[in-house]
């Protein structure tokens, strides 16, 4: 992909005082963070074309990774088929990582990449769309 659009209404996609451990069964086993939309108009989950998680350099991997909208958590690999569930621009996503043993206190670099396709902006021939870069790289930190 040669061109994405980049457009950010908000001064943060991830919304860093969300980023938090996750407890499963009363021990640290992972981490979430919340996420608005870096665009004017809201989209079909199954517009979502690529979500993936980095946490200090390494990859999540894609089956550990949730998605969470209008109360209904999903896994990545479900987004595609999300036809009905719309994400407005206002209300935020959590995003939940299953990650064994959780993570240290301190700075972390934690890395979204999000691609969607804009479904009303034809580019090209064989159905291809204007494909939008709402990810953010940003350092949060945890204090316990």
């Amino acid at each position: 992909m040669g061109f994405a659009m980049r457009m950010q209404l908000n001064s943060e996609v991830i919304k860093k005082d969300s980023f938090r451990s996750m407890y499963i069964n009363g021990k640290k086993n992972g981490f979430e963070f919340d996420v608005q939309l870096a665009y004017y108009r809201g989209h079909y989950l199954s517009d979502i074309d690529l979500l993936e998680v980095y946490i200090d350099g390494e990859k999540m991997p894609q089956e550990a990774v949730t998605f969470e909208i209008n109360g209904k958590e999903m896994p990545v690999y479900k987004l595609s088929w999300a036809v009905t569930e719309f994400w407005s621009q206002v209300e935020p996503a959590k995003i939940r990582v299953i990650k064994k043993g959780g993570l240290d206190a301190g700075a972390h670099e934690l890395e979204l990449k999000l691609m969607l396709r804009v479904p009303y902006m034809c580019i090209g021939p064989n159905h291809t769309y204007m494909p939008l870069d709402g990810g953010e790289k940003v350092t949060v930190s945890l204090a316990e």
